[in-house]
């Protein structure tokens, strides 16, 4: 009896170290993390994983995603891949649908960390996407290359980034591309003009609230507050009757597309007018406005990207010129959209990190992220800014107006006081669906 009371004490302890080892083998680290120590890839592609918001109120930003992915993945099989750990590889870019969904977004990257145990994941379309792609990005252990999301937002959703390396401008820049546009309107600094304003109360939306609500008032301009509304919202009865009752001169914010389109047509159906529409986001894309028909005409907004910027890849070799007039092209015609550039140069980023480490270890994949000094498509690009945790650099923007050329609505670039180098590609045009 003692015998068999040993054995099966043995036998106890065996399993106990069995479960113990596997536990270790699956990477958890003493903080209960789920980093995989950063092994590089033992498959025969390098891995991406990308996750788009396909479908969804965000859509507009995610088209041609294919598309990019093809023009990246072939210029790598052009070259014969890229040596990593004594191996040419091409890469494999593993796109899910975001259905600008935060929770599926959060779904989607784990997925692609845990299952398809890519070498390194992309947070692009705005902070609704980029803030959980990249915190699933920290929490395994994955080099992350962030794009296309306000810098304060994402700055603002962590204490540290300790994988995640991102582009975009701050919101104070794209205040300053306002104050110009507003400027180039009528209504300069100290005018006294009343800026009525259109945030939602999501990540997004409140970085810029934040920000926005203190320059106002620094530049002289009167703000009209209505508070931040539910993104989602279908009736701003409230926002508008505020708006008409102060008599606002500019209306300004940034939303999604359904958001403002409510507002916008709320606002023209109580007879609210105003001399200078400036909307963030929501105005970015043909496909956007073209949905408020003539409504658009005159409608200011930031431009990231455009087909006239004077950049080339340093990677590919492609011009903004070419680059926009193959998209048209290869797209029956459809101009393209200026998300799409940022997708580009994610891509472009992601395999320039990978041949600059020749590895895919993880940990000096993103050492090689760090040090990045490149340009892309959408400008140079260098990660030596940091705001809060997060390590970032800028790209470039300017200011643009949509109006009416040859019958049909085109974005414009008439302001490129914040980066000079950006040319312009005409003037400011007075009047706008509810112009004073």
């Amino acid at each position: 009896m003692m015998k068999k009371g040993i054995l099966a004490l043995l036998l106890v302890f065996v399993l106990c170290l069995g479960l113990l080892t596997g536990c270790a083998g699956k990477g958890g680290d003493a903080k209960g993390g789920d980093k995989d120590g950063g092994k590089p890839s033992t498959g025969d592609t390098i891995k991406i994983g990308y996750v788009n918001p396909t479908t969804g109120p965000l859509a507009g930003n995610g088209e041609g995603v294919d598309w990019l992915v093809s023009e990246i993945e072939n210029y790598v099989k052009s070259i014969g891949g890229i040596e990593v750990d004594g191996a040419k590889k091409n890469i494999e870019v593993i796109v899910y649908d975001s259905q600008s969904d935060t929770t599926t977004c959060t779904e989607m990257a784990q997925k692609l960390c845990e299952e398809d145990k890519v070498d390194l994941i992309i947070a692009i379309q705005t902070p609704e996407t980029v803030i959980p792609v990249s915190a699933q990005a920290e929490r395994y252990g994955v080099p992350c290359v962030a794009i296309q999301a306000p810098v304060n937002a994402v700055a603002g959703a962590a204490d540290k980034y300790e994988w995640t390396y991102h582009a975009f401008w701050t919101i104070e820049k794209v205040y300053e591309q306002y104050k110009a546009l507003w400027t180039v309107a009528g209504y300069g600094p100290g005018s006294g003009a009343k800026i009525g304003i259109a945030f939602a109360n999501d990540a997004d939306g409140t970085a810029w609230y934040n920000i926005f609500t203190q320059k106002i008032v620094e530049d002289g301009y009167t703000l009209v507050d209505p508070g931040q509304y539910p993104s989602g919202t279908t009736d701003f009865t409230n926002i508008v009757n505020k708006f008409k009752s102060e008599n606002i001169d500019i209306l300004a914010g940034t939303n999604i597309p359904p958001d403002f389109a409510n507002l916008f047509n709320q606002m023209i159906a109580a007879g609210v007018e105003v001399g200078c529409v400036t909307m963030g986001k929501c105005c970015l894309l043909e496909g956007d406005v073209a949905a408020l028909g003539d409504k658009a005409e005159g409608i200011l907004t930031e431009v990231w990207w455009a087909p006239t910027n004077p950049y080339t890849s340093a990677l590919t070799g492609v011009s903004c010129s070419e680059l926009g007039e193959k998209y048209s092209k290869d797209n029956g015609g459809r101009a393209m959209p200026q998300p799409a550039g940022y997708g580009y140069a994610a891509l472009e980023l992601a395999v320039q990190a990978f041949i600059n480490a020749g590895t895919t270890d993880k940990e000096a994949v993103r050492d090689a992220l760090s040090k990045m000094d490149t340009t892309t498509i959408v400008g140079p690009i260098k990660y030596d800014q940091q705001m809060g945790g997060l390590t970032y650099g800028d790209t470039v923007i300017s200011g643009g107006q949509w109006q009416m050329v040859d019958g049909k609505l085109t974005l414009i670039i008439i302001d490129n006081s914040v980066y000079p180098e950006v040319p312009t590609t005409g003037e400011y045009v007075p009047g706008n669906a509810t112009q004073k």
